[in-house]
């Protein structure tokens, strides 16, 4: 599956249902279903929060990526083309890497002029992706 659409808040959510469909579509178990779209959602919502923040970016683009493996591993990517700002701590903010990467089993952040790509690895055969 490779979605690409406006990062925009009401775009996200039509991701997340699409998603939900091809995993359907691939018998991923109901339980591991809510954890990626939990994590997905997280990494969605942070491409529109943040990365055409900086002033002079001119794409507003986000992408949804996602294919299985032969040994029972789903492969999510979410792509952005504007800039991963590294943020200092701030009070009751910045969890959603920390839940995307208490969820996937690997999680991996490609940042580059050209964009962000948040790559998450899920584990299909254990019972919840949780914690791989």
């Amino acid at each position: 599956m490779h979605l690409r659409c406006e990062a925009s808040p009401d775009r996200a959510r039509p991701l997340r249902h699409a998603l939900g469909a091809f995993l359907a579509a691939v018998d991923v178990d109901v339980a591991n279903v809510e954890d990626v779209l939990t994590a997905v959602g997280e990494a969605l919502a942070n491409v529109v929060e943040h990365a055409y923040a900086q002033a002079g970016v001119s794409a507003t683009e986000m992408e949804l990526v996602a294919h299985t493996g032969d040994d029972s591993a789903l492969w999510i990517d979410v792509v952005d083309h504007g800039h991963f700002l590294e943020r200092p701590p701030r009070p009751h903010r910045g969890f959603g890497l920390r839940i995307v990467r208490a969820i996937a089993r690997e999680v991996s952040i490609d940042a580059t002029e050209g964009g962000t790509r948040v790559r998450m690895l899920f584990d299909l055969r254990a019972k919840r992706a949780i914690g791989g």
